[in-house]
């Protein structure tokens, strides 16, 4: 099921993954006099060579320089030639301890209290958990990063024709949907938007307010194009008002989107198994009750871990 169904399904509640060959050869065999020959002449050249070189090895000066075997250094020497080889410091280790999340260094934010009213029932459903194939199944068309300025939710009324009553007969809908106006500094992958600012529409929210997007707040969001009407598909316009603001909409809107610190960190769901991979630290969800689903399922990764483990999402999923 790709991510406009599901959102689809689930608006019609009631609002709320050197080969080597070696070849051998074996030498001919030389004959046996030929052998005994190259032995004599060895020796002829041997002895010769030890005639006529003898009082020029017999005593060689000496040369420290030049020769294999050196006196022992001296203490000095021994000093400069440690501090000259000497292996650079290792950087400081990477801290992987827990952060509780009420330490964390977030942009200020407001969340929206009509969207938390309006979709609190979807939040109360037993969905699919998100999953990093989803990007793939829902047509991931955009991974961008940037700041929501505004955030508002829209009313739809409209008509569609149905057989359900009476042959040819009109039955009446609504839908509402929340709108997100975010400024774009950095697409991930997709159409490069970064420095405009775009319009996103979901026909759900997720309602946990500490974790739900907020006004003020910077993400990450995985879009898709889930087409300009607000009808689901089999639906047969009436009449009113079904043009969507917008035809972004996010990936998977039941789950926390990735927040992004001041510092330049990324607050993590554990559903993103290839973005947690290396070096995230365990968030404790110090403002949630412990009863709370997402108390234990949160990770903080650095930005350099972050953009290096986005490429290899981007590569072995939506390339």
């Amino acid at each position: 099921m790709n991510a406009k169904k599901f959102s689809d399904a689930m608006s019609k509640l009631d609002s709320k993954y050197v080969d080597e060959a070696l070849n051998y050869k074996k030498k001919a065999r030389k004959p046996g006099w030929a052998k005994w020959g190259a032995i004599a002449a060895c020796l002829l050249l041997i002895v010769g060579a030890a005639v006529l070189f003898k009082p020029v090895i017999s005593n060689p000066p000496i040369d420290n320089s030049k020769t294999d075997i050196q006196s022992e250094p001296s203490e000095d020497i021994i000093s400069d030639t440690k501090k000259d080889t000497a292996v650079p410091s290792l950087p400081d280790a990477i801290d992987a301890s827990p952060v509780n999340y009420s330490s964390l260094m977030l942009a200020d934010s407001v969340s929206n209290e009509e969207a938390l009213t309006l979709f609190s029932s979807s939040a109360m459903i037993d969905i699919t958990e998100f999953d990093e194939s989803t990007l793939s199944q829902g047509h991931c068309c955009m991974i961008i990063e940037g700041t929501v300025v505004n955030l508002y939710v829209k009313h739809y009324t409209y008509d569609i024709y149905s057989d359900k009553f009476e042959e040819n007969g009109i039955l009446h809908g609504k839908t509402d949907t929340v709108v997100y106006e975010v400024a774009v500094d950095k697409t991930w992958y997709g159409e490069d938007v970064s420095g405009e600012t775009i319009l996103i529409e979901d026909t759900s929210y997720f309602t946990e307010p500490i974790l739900a997007v907020k006004e003020g707040g910077r993400y990450v969001l995985p879009l898709y194009e889930y087409g300009d009407s607000i009808l689901t598909l089999g639906d047969e316009y009436a009449g009113g008002d079904i043009t969507r603001e917008t035809a972004y909409s996010t990936i998977y809107p039941y789950h926390p989107q990735i927040e992004v610190t001041s510092d330049g960190s990324y607050l993590v769901s554990q559903d993103w198994t290839t973005l947690v991979k290396n070096h995230a630290r365990e968030v404790i969800m110090d403002t949630l009750d412990d009863e709370d689903y997402w108390k234990d399922k949160m990770y903080l990764v650095d930005g350099n871990t972050f953009a290096n483990q986005m490429t290899i999402l981007i590569e072995s999923i939506l390339e």
